[in-house]
């Protein structure tokens, strides 16, 4: 039964993804580095040191520039942007994927010793018909000692070794940007918490306090339907926790190897789970989504190999329901991926991931499967003297036998002016896989934006 409310999300994403299908191969693969900067057209300040000419009596060969104000020192871009399903969708009567005006601004305020940073974003979303906005910075970084470092306020956190693939990466996502086709900068979403950073001779390490629980952005029915494995179940809302969430990164450089060890405390990411809904007499109502109780324990690798970049990735998930009993709870499972990327040729870089989960006490008859394996595959490529920009990205996974192609080309024409288009293609043999539920999400996008 395929319903356009939302109860199995993309935190699967982190798992489900994918290789060789209609137009594979494809993008490079630190986490880290996913997400996009805004440019900026600010000139370079003249030469401090001005020439005096005596042909020119008391006026100055170069004058000095006055600094700008903190108003004065904003930067950002503005955005239109379209987007359209390539099928209709039997669920949802609106063939617009994406169709907004955005105005995003940024800022830093240098202190004696510390800064603050400023990033926001608002836009009219033609889909949904409002008025949107986000503040995705608004901090204070700085020192508190020789070795530790603070960041206080809304911030957006990630870390990891996967591409789009995220084992322990338990920061909020958004899915319904990403495969609406916005920016790769929008699918890591901003949470707000304390990040304190420890630089050791042999070590470094970070940690993350978030004093209320940040779910995903989730597929949730509104744009994109999706199917819902369980039959009769009711909307009766998110029931999100507000509980606090935690996290820690140990990272060790030995040589030209990068190791890290990672905890996470929370709950899941999007309502993978689901409670019962009783009413005073004890009947049963329906089912809520629910986020599950969730801690993670992991470590990751990235090193030289051959020519390229190797990197591998383990992760333990431990649910409330940490010995399978109860059926409407995720169970607890072992995520681990392993990945490789080089330059195939100047300008072209290639990269492979396969990532493989393992359900553990799984239960006869229960529906989902114990064993999932999902490759990647991309291809980016610049040219024109890295004016365009290129990336073909796959998700392919064997087990489902399903797929999600990637597309996306960005020109820069100007300085000051980028116009960007891309693809969206999902595919495969059941409605209830993965991928395949998002059949008749399959979109195209176009975008102009203009930097100041």
């Amino acid at each position: 039964m395929k319903l356009n409310r939302m109860v199995a999300s993309p935190v699967w994403l982190a798992g489900l993804i994918t290789l060789l299908s209609p137009l594979t191969v494809m993008p490079s693969y630190a986490a880290d580095s996913q997400t996009k900067s805004s440019q900026s057209n600010n000139k370079d300040k003249k030469d401090s040191e001005s020439v005096w000419d005596e042909s020119m009596g008391d006026s100055w060969g170069d004058e000095w520039d006055e600094p700008k104000s903190f108003w004065q020192s904003f930067t950002g871009f503005a955005e239109l942007s379209y987007g359209q399903r390539l099928q209709t969708d039997p669920l949802i009567n609106e063939k617009q994927t994406l169709n907004e005006a955005r105005l995003q601004v940024k800022n830093q305020w240098l202190l004696d010793s510390s800064t603050v940073n400023i990033r926001a974003h608002g836009f009219y979303d033609g889909v949904k018909s409002q008025w949107r906005g986000q503040i995705r910075e608004l901090n204070w970084q700085g020192k508190v000692s020789d070795n530790w470092d603070l960041k206080v306020g809304q911030q957006v956190l990630t870390w990891g070794t996967g591409d789009y693939v995220f084992v322990n990466d338990l920061f909020a996502k958004d899915w319904q940007s990403f495969f609406a086709g916005r920016d790769d900068e929008y699918l890591k979403a901003p949470q707000l918490g304390v990040k304190a950073s420890g630089y050791f001779d042999k070590f470094s390490v970070d940690l993350v306090y978030s004093p209320s629980f940040t779910a995903d952005t989730y597929i949730d029915g509104s744009v994109f339907s999706y199917y819902n494995y369980q039959p009769g179940a009711m909307d009766v809302g998110q029931f999100e926790p507000s509980s606090p969430e935690s996290a820690i990164r140990i990272k060790i450089n030995q040589d030209q190897t990068e190791y890290a060890f990672y905890g996470y405390s929370g709950f899941e990411k999007s309502p993978l789970s689901a409670q019962v809904i009783q009413g005073q007499e004890g009947q049963l109502i329906g089912f809520a989504p629910y986020f599950a109780p969730l801690n993670v324990i992991g470590a990751s690798v990235r090193m030289p190999a051959a020519v390229g970049l190797f990197n591998a990735e383990v992760g333990h998930y431990n649910t409330s329901d940490s010995d399978g009993q109860n059926p409407l709870v995720s169970n607890d499972q072992w995520k681990v991926l392993v990945g490789y990327e080089q330059e195939l040729m100047p300008n072209v870089t290639g990269s492979l991931q396969w990532l493989y989960e393992y359900i553990l006490d799984r239960e006869v008859g229960e529906s989902n499967q114990q064993h999932r394996s999902t490759v990647t595959a991309q291809v980016r490529v610049t040219a024109i003297q890295n004016k365009l920009n290129v990336q073909f990205f796959n998700f392919y996974s064997p087990s489902d036998k399903d797929g999600y192609a990637r597309v996306r080309v960005n020109y820069k024409i100007t300085d000051t002016w980028q116009v960007s288009g891309g693809l969206n293609h999902f595919w495969g043999d059941q409605p209830d896989s993965f991928f395949g539920q998002f059949e008749d999400a399959s979109n195209a996008f176009v975008s102009a934006r203009f930097y100041f």
